[in-house]
């Protein structure tokens, strides 16, 4: 997923993982590390609240044609519209795009009940990318990783360890994992270590 467009202004300030240093380990049978993260800084984050009547003003501003179904992703270009619950939904948009598209979003939905929240700085997206990904998050995740199971487009929101995130499935060994700003590093830093056996690269 996108985190930078040429649309808008890129947000100042530091990124929830700036402090963190980039670091590899390496894969202890000497190939490409099994997973890599990296931080997709700035994506923009929206939450909506809300039932069907905003489909035409959601199909207006991200080019949906439907809301996603359970535990499903609509990705329209760089948009994504993820499903969290019967009425509610995360809107996943390039970087510097949130605060316009918000605004527009509220606008249009003036005399609908719904609520629009700009989230970016309240959560953290990271992209998992690698062979080795889905048994790593497997150490930590009640989920059914299984690739039959859990295939591009799913997406739930569960526990990994002691962190609540949402988890999004982008292809068969890819992930968009989305969790809170204040618990990203203890996510990354958790994700490095369970990816030890595998081979590890954290990229900033």
């Amino acid at each position: 997923m996108a985190s930078v467009s040429n649309e808008g202004q890129r947000p100042p300030g530091r990124t929830a993982l700036a402090a963190m240093t980039p670091a590899t380990h390496d894969n202890p049978d000497g190939g490409k590390p099994g997973l890599v993260i990296t931080e997709l800084a700035h994506l923009g984050k929206i939450n909506l609240r809300g039932g069907d009547d905003m489909l035409p003003t959601i199909r207006t501003h991200t080019g949906c044609a439907a809301l996603p179904g359970n535990n499903r992703v609509v990705t329209v270009g760089d948009r994504h519209l993820v499903w969290l619950a019967p009425d509610e939904f995360l809107l996943l948009c390039a970087a510097g795009t949130e605060t316009h598209l918000h605004s527009q979003l509220t606008l249009d939905l003036d005399g609908i009940h719904a609520a629009v929240t700009n989230v970016t700085d309240g959560l953290c997206a990271l992209s998992l990318r690698g062979p080795a990904t889905r048994k790593v998050l497997a150490k930590g995740c009640g989920l059914d990783l299984h690739p039959s199971k859990f295939t591009a487009g799913d997406a739930a929101q569960t526990m990994l360890v002691h962190a609540g995130i949402t988890l999004i499935a982008t292809d068969e060994s890819g992930f968009t994992l989305v969790c809170r700003t204040s618990f990203a590093p203890y996510v990354t830093t958790w994700l490095m270590d369970a990816g030890l056996e595998f081979g590890a690269s954290f990229r900033g």
